[in-house]
């Protein structure tokens, strides 16, 4: 956690709502830049080109990106190594170059850049699940162009915008995990929007949740699955009739076949769910009709097998992506941690000539509980502050007691060991923590890391889903 982070959970709930208000401010002006229109309307002049228009396209962007590369510390010896040259089309010289791991893009985040960075510069830092800090770095006008897409390419094709009326559950602590009474959530104004903590799910708080859906009146709900879940289960098992939206919008998560039939039942609407990347290289979003569909303009996708070969049509693989607007960091032939397959059917009954992919297997993440009945997700900010960890594994023995294992690097120490203690009680409580190290962390059967493992039995998750105590009163 940041100092600013200690400084805003340690205010009181007046105080947050003002820095969160003027927070929002920045954050609009930040992200809807004098571009922003303007890249709107370019993606959605897209919307009708042919498969041969944005092949056309890609080449162009993708010489681009390979030219600024050449420029970065890190890859001129890849460059060279692979014997590039100036004859070769750019689809001849990605095919030679190596992938991109996650530990290379996290050790040489720096080396990655292809100028120096500078105040107009964007510095992203993200934990992980895993525990490595990543740093991304792309440029205010890169911005606009993520958010753009997503306006278009998402939003737009459930006909909503960012001016709608937005409620949000996403990962930031917006208030403390011992908060037991309302509101569990805080405005911004500038952005027309209410964030609703995650961390506050449980059946005793549920209430006022949907208190707040009644009294706020979204136009669209967004959020992780895992979130929106609960809230979903429990008005349907109580008959109660959420607000209509004109959508709810997922992201960041797998979205299983159960919590969308529960979402969609519980607001009686469609879900239209994004994939994408904090590394800004690859966007697929569902249209109208529940397709998958690549934004060709934001990434050059590829999907391979375990010899980095490209699979056919129906075959799941690896994704590898590279990015085809961040000039400043470019990521070639990144291979980002997920799975997915090409749709065997390239048709889509919308009419878009984006490419279709489906089956999409991201992070392996279970929820994890509390006493008091709250689904704990999104670890990530365990490991804030902790830079010294290769990987790391969440995993909750009791519903009082959890053990961290870690893959450590050179220069972890005692002090890395009590910030992990600090932050997960942060996360999830009074509980017990152990931090263990441990030489590799085990994968499943499949070969796929599990970031967070819940040992409780299905017999201790169904006594929990029952109300354990009455709803709380708003103060």
């Amino acid at each position: 956690m940041s100092r600013l982070d200690d400084l805003y959970l340690a205010s009181p709930i007046w105080l947050q709502q003002v820095m969160v208000a003027g927070w929002g401010m920045w954050w609009r002006r930040r992200r809807f830049g004098p571009d922003f229109e303007r890249l709107v309307e370019e993606f959605r002049s897209h919307e009708r080109w042919s498969a041969r228009q944005f092949t056309e396209y890609q080449t162009a962007r993708l010489a681009l990106v390979l030219h600024a590369a050449r420029k970065a510390p890190f890859y001129r010896p890849r460059f060279e190594a692979a014997r590039l040259t100036e004859g070769m089309t750019p689809w001849e010289m990605l095919a030679r170059l190596p992938i991109l791991s996650k530990q290379e893009l996290r050790a040489h985040a720096v080396d990655l850049l292809t100028a120096p960075s500078s105040g107009e510069v964007v510095t992203f830092r993200s934990s992980g699940t895993t525990g490595t800090p990543t740093e991304i770095f792309y440029t205010r006008g890169f911005h606009s162009v993520e958010t753009a897409s997503i306006e278009a390419r998402n939003l737009n094709w459930a006909g909503a915008t960012y001016r709608d009326r937005r409620l949000m559950f996403g990962a930031r602590k917006i208030c403390r995990f011992d908060q037991d009474r309302p509101p569990f959530w805080r405005f911004s104004p500038a952005e027309n929007l209410a964030y609703a903590s995650v961390y506050h799910l449980s059946p005793k708080f549920l209430p006022a949740y949907v208190e707040l859906l009644e009294t706020f009146k979204p136009d669209v709900v967004m959020g992780y699955p895992s979130a929106l879940y609960p809230l979903a289960e429990y008005a349907i098992d109580r008959g109660i009739r959420l607000p209509a939206v004109r959508g709810v919008f997922t992201s960041a998560e797998p979205l299983a076949d159960y919590m969308r039939e529960a979402i969609e039942t519980a607001w009686d609407t469609r879900i239209f769910d994004r994939y994408g990347a904090v590394e800004g290289c690859v966007s697929a979003s569902q249209c109208e009709h529940g397709r998958y569909h690549v934004s060709p303009e934001i990434g050059v996708l590829e999907i391979l097998d375990n010899d980095g070969r490209p699979v056919p049509p129906g075959i799941e693989g690896e994704v590898v992506c590279t990015g085809l607007y961040n000039l400043l960091q470019p990521l070639v032939r990144y291979r980002i941690g997920d799975y997915a397959r090409w749709a065997t059917d390239q048709t889509c009954a919308c009419g878009r000539q984006f490419p279709i992919i489906e089956g999409i297997d991201g992070r392996i993440e279970d929820a994890c509980y509390t006493a008091d009945g709250r689904r704990i997700i999104r670890f990530d900010t365990v490991f804030k502050g902790v830079a010294n960890i290769r990987q790391a594994q969440v995993v909750q023995e009791r519903l009082d007691a959890f053990s961290i294992l870690v893959d450590a690097a050179e220069g972890f120490g005692d002090s890395d060991v009590e910030r992990l203690r600090e932050n997960m009680r942060l996360h999830v409580g009074d509980v017990d923590v152990t931090v263990s190290r441990v030489d590799a962390i085990a994968r499943t059967a499949a070969g796929k890391f599990r970031a967070v493992v819940c040992l409780l039995t299905d017999e201790d998750k169904r006594r929990l889903r029952v109300e354990a105590a009455a709803p709380v009163p708003h103060r």
